[in-house]
């Protein structure tokens, strides 16, 4: 997807980069609150406006709700909200009646420190289901809370994620009269987490939007309903809806444009609700291009239906159909699947009436079927290329009538079930209450444990007695949780008989990997900067550690070439170089060196800018960027075939 999507008057924007113009009068805050073992779990949005915010709310219409949800849905529309509260990390789902004392007490946590009543703080919880929370963890997290409150969204962005790859953001302003007259900017930011469980009857997993501009409960409320129907209400990635979805609009009033219901305001109103559709859109696409192992986004447009309603129940129908699915993962002009998927969805709608010689479809503007029947003239080799793009769609006609929609979902690859199975298990909760995973072996079905075995160890065979660099910096050096994972992969990289030169920022850090190594197995010999003598010592089968307090990577890069490393890897405090479409996973050491001439990448880890420049001019073999927090990353970037950071490499596979 790209950066802008636009409107008539509205651009979406989807970076959180740079200086941001958000909607005044909130505030945003994500702390780790102990619900997760490691990650930002609680989030809080604050109305700072005198009067509190007007808020609006759609909610899933699954049977078995949540708590908070059942608490939200009594208390929108509503006028004088101060904030909302949101945790990951446990649903606090079919939990009795101690989760709903649990959902009380949450807003009564934050109801304190905002100096608000309970019922002007709005809940939120996501994750596991079915697994008591404990209300003190609010309690003791909101002093951290309240002091992290800032106009900055990323921290809370990140605080509401669970299963997600990504931060989802969408935000942009349009210029309103006042009632004066006067031009004035309101503006719209919108923030939502989704990747599995996702098939809306209303909302998808959570969604939140804030906007400066003054509305009366009542209107947001239908304004909001009017703009889900063709955003959030049209995506599906595995037709499972949740036990907490909810979508939240607050309206602060603080730019000072007010939007009623008068013949007069019908401009500013239009104007508004197709804003607040195009933000909502926006997240949805992001939903469903992050649905748990998406390779590419899926649009299914359907037209020719008698109503509206049949029309949205054939796409959606056929969006979460999961043998199309599948073949929009091979990238195959499945039609007849899509097809076949069109008449059942049909049927359950009771559109009994479709006619097979009506239908058309086609593939990426490609037509394909026509009165019900394969078209002869087809260029498969360009329709296959077209069918492996990042975003693929599918136009299928089922009849003469006026009525049409677009359903979004995505592909269903092998990782989804990895994900919905195999990671299942490794779901854990300690003696505290946090919810973690238990990432060891043992947590795997035998059918994927055999083949993660034989795979792995095949692998490693390719890298005996190749010369590896490795640069410690950030957390992986002064965690010692993540400092002890990397002497671990260290480890299992000399028993793969890789040869390998650790750069570390100090004694301390030495020391502690000496201290994390298994008793007698390797010694990290402390080398001075001689590539001769590292290279005889490299090769004599010693782990070499060399203390540079601060590094030039571009010396670094250097150091690699004239030993002659297969590879150099980076660990730093982030998942590596990002561009407009997310994490770059793979470049060229010409596409790199274009990128950062034109600044293409972001990353939070200025060292990954200059060792990608370096890596690119110097001839490097292979530079690996990667995201020193995660525990183990080192070996899942060196031993996988796709690791998880970015890869500069000379190699064409």
């Amino acid at each position: 997807m790209s950066d802008t999507t636009d409107t008539t008057a509205f651009s979406v924007s989807t970076s959180l980069d740079g200086q941001l113009a958000l909607p005044a009068g909130f505030q945003f805050a994500g702390v780790h609150a102990g619900i997760k073992r490691s990650r930002k779990d609680l989030g809080l949005i604050r109305c700072t406006s005198v009067a509190g915010a007007s808020a609006a709310g759609v909610f899933t219409r699954n049977l078995v709700r949540a708590a908070c949800v059942d608490r939200c849905a009594t208390l929108v529309p509503a006028s004088g909200v101060r904030g909302v509260l949101v945790n990951s990390g446990n649903a606090n789902a079919m939990t009795g009646a101690a989760g709903v004392a649990v959902n009380v007490a949450m807003a009564q946590a934050a109801a304190g420190p905002l100096e608000a009543p309970a019922s002007a703080i709005l809940t939120c919880s996501t994750g596991v289901i079915g697994v008591p929370l404990d209300p003190q963890k609010f309690v003791d997290a909101m002093p951290a809370v309240c002091a992290g409150l800032s106009e900055d969204p990323r921290g809370f962005a990140a605080a509401i994620l669970t299963t997600d790859t990504v931060t989802k953001v969408a935000h942009g302003s349009l210029v309103l009269k006042d009632r004066g007259g006067e031009a004035r900017t309101v503006r719209l930011f919108g923030v939502a987490k989704g990747s599995g469980m996702i098939h809306p009857n209303m909302a998808t997993t959570l969604g939140f939007v804030c906007t400066d501009a003054a509305l009366e409960p009542g209107l947001l409320h239908e304004l909001l309903r009017a703009a889900i129907e063709p955003t959030f209400n049209a995506i599906t990635v595995d037709g499972d809806t949740s036990t907490n979805d909810t979508v939240l609009v607050l309206a602060s009033g603080e730019a000072g444009v007010e939007i009623g219901r008068g013949e007069e305001d019908g401009g500013a109103r239009r104007a508004f609700a197709a804003a607040l559709q195009a933000v909502l859109r926006s997240l949805a696409e992001q939903i469903a291009r992050d649905g748990e192992g998406a390779t590419r986004l899926l649009e299914v447009h359907v037209s020719g239906a008698p109503d509206p309603v049949i029309a949205k129940a054939i796409a959606r129908g056929c969006c979460r159909s999961s043998l199309f699915k599948c073949s929009v993962f091979a990238g195959e002009a499945g039609w007849g699947r899509l097809g076949a998927a069109a008449g059942q969805a049909a049927l359950e709608a009771g559109f009994v009436d479709l006619d097979v010689s009506h239908i058309e479809i086609d593939a990426q503007r490609v037509p394909l079927v026509r009165e019900g029947a394969a078209l002869e003239q087809v260029e498969f080799g360009e329709l296959a290329r077209r069918l492996r793009e990042p975003t693929v769609r599918w136009d299928i006609r089922v009849g003469q009538g006026p009525a049409s929609f677009t359903a979004l979902g995505c592909d269903f690859s092998y990782d989804y079930v990895r994900i919905n199975a195999d990671e299942a298990l490794q779901v854990v909760v300690n003696a505290d209450g946090q919810v973690g995973r238990n990432v060891t072996l043992a947590s795997y079905t035998p059918i994927l444990k055999h083949q993660l075995l034989v795979d792995g160890l095949s692998y490693v065979r390719r890298f005996t007695g190749l010369r590896v660099m490795v640069h410690l910096s950030g957390s992986a050096a002064r965690k010692p949780m993540l400092l002890a994972s990397v002497a671990r992969d260290l480890e299992l990289m000399l028993n793969a008989e890789l040869r390998v030169l650790v750069v570390v920022p100090d004694v301390e850090v030495l020391a502690g990997l000496r201290g994390d190594f298994a008793d007698g197995a390797y010694r990290l010999a402390e080398v001075p900067n001689d590539p001769a003598r590292i290279a005889a010592r490299l090769d004599r089968g010693q782990a070499c550690v060399l203390i540079q307090s601060r590094p030039d990577p571009g010396e670094l890069v250097a150091l690699g070439v004239r030993l002659g490393v297969a590879k150099l890897l980076s660990l730093a405090d982030d998942q590596g170089l990002r561009d407009a479409g997310g994490l770059v996973s793979e470049l060229s050491p010409d596409q790199a060196l274009v990128g950062l001439d034109r600044g293409r990448f972001t990353t939070d880890a200025d060292e990954n800018l200059a060792f990608a420049r370096h890596a690119a001019r110097q001839g490097l073999g292979a530079l690996h960027l990667i995201d020193g927090r995660l525990p183990h990353a080192l070996v899942a970037e060196l031993f996988t075939e796709q690791g998880v950071g970015t890869l500069i490499t000379r190699q064409v596979r």
